[in-house]
């Protein structure tokens, strides 16, 4: 009601103005039709004013085995207005010994954080899991999914369940059959299902097809090859991005968004991709007897070392990939112009506090003010 009284005070008093103007230059006929037509233009400028921007949510990925949030972590997403956290609750991988698929690394919750905010199971599934389950086989997975995400999160509410498959022509049927068997398990529970989409699958969707979800979780990066030897940074490499962004106005799917905050080292060697070191940074690095920069971003082993568990022989180069803050703007100035009617959710991953010390809660709200 406030609303609304404010925006017909607001004409009245452009009525008021209006009329003094009609009055002091004399009541004739010709200044009252332009009064009118005045009046008029100000009422449809005005309705064209008052439209509300789009809501834009912000959450979280949350890519970890036990669920706890720091001091810190908690402040800085409570700051940025966080409501939702994509808790994975646990993978689905393919064992070939038992030649069936299997729940690994789930999450154990702690139950003191949950109330704050809308936890969204997400389950990750690996694509060669839909490729080597039979087809009849699928619906017992899905009700064997369904029964672990209610055990995992007991009394917790769940209003949105998210499937993470980069399915492939190969497993297209078999993850298609799947979400619509989730769907049916769940039955008359008001719970949304979405599905983590890849820029691939929207450019040709035609042959890659939708699924048959409420929604789709679009996620904007790892979009270069990570075991191309001659990548520069296959977490975001915006030209790549933008050569797939032209068939989003016919994909029938509503999308939120999901932006890298991310970094790691990618190790090579002989030529090939051997390990990812996640949070690796270059002042780790700085040991000028067990590696040289060969560029700010390209680094060799001179002697073999331990770096964050990880063994590096001699000989290996390490490749550092991250995010800028001008590549984040970028993507979301790109993205922003997509379905821009519809409330959207801005997902950034991951929380962790290694990821969340290079950006300032100022900077990501920036990013979510983009899409308004």
């Amino acid at each position: 009601m406030l609303r609304e009284w404010s925006f017909f005070n607001k004409i009245g008093i452009i009525c008021d103005i209006l009329f003094k103007i009609s009055f002091e230059r004399g009541k004739d006929m010709r200044n009252a039709s332009l009064y009118f037509l005045s009046l008029i233009f100000a009422v449809l400028l005005l309705f064209g004013c008052s439209g509300e921007k789009r809501k834009v949510s912000t959450s979280f990925y949350y890519w970890k085995t036990h669920f706890e949030l720091t001091d810190r972590e908690e402040a800085y997403i409570n700051s940025l207005e966080t409501e939702k956290l994509y808790l994975r609750f646990f993978d689905v991988d393919w064992n070939f010994n038992k030649n069936i698929a299997v729940p690994i690394a789930s999450i154990d919750l702690g139950r003191e954080q949950l109330s704050e905010y809308e936890i969204v199971p997400t389950v990750f599934i690996t694509n060669r899991t839909m490729v080597q389950i039979p087809y009849d086989d699928v619906p017992l997975l899905a009700a064997r999914i369904v029964n672990r995400i209610f055990q995992i999160a007991d009394s917790l509410p769940i209003k949105e369940i998210q499937l993470d498959c980069d399915w492939s022509e190969t497993s297209r049927d078999n993850y298609f059959r799947l979400l619509d068997q989730i769907k049916a398990q769940i039955g008359e529970k008001k719970i949304q299902i979405s599905s983590t989409i890849r820029l691939h699958q929207v450019k040709y969707f035609m042959i890659t097809g939708v699924p048959p979800v409420d929604k789709g979780m679009l996620m904007f990066y790892n979009i270069g090859d990570v075991k191309d030897i001659t990548t520069k940074n296959s977490i975001l490499d915006l030209k790549l991005a933008e050569s797939y962004l032209n068939e989003f106005e016919s994909y029938p799917l509503k999308l939120d968004f999901a932006l890298p905050l991310f970094s790691w080292g990618v190790v090579m060697r002989n030529d090939k991709t051997v390990q990812l070191i996640n949070n690796l940074r270059a002042n780790q690095l700085e040991d000028k007897q067990k590696f040289r920069f060969l560029d700010p971003k390209v680094i060799k082993v001179l002697k073999s070392t331990y770096i964050n568990g990880f063994y590096l022989y001699k000989g290996d180069f390490i490749r550092l990939e991250d995010v800028k803050l001008t590549d984040l703007k970028e993507s979301a100035e790109l993205l922003a112009e997509i379905d821009q009617e519809n409330d959207v959710t801005i997902c950034f991953y991951h929380l962790d506090s290694p990821t969340i010390e290079k950006y300032s809660h100022e900077e990501l709200m920036q990013i979510c003010e983009t899409f308004r």
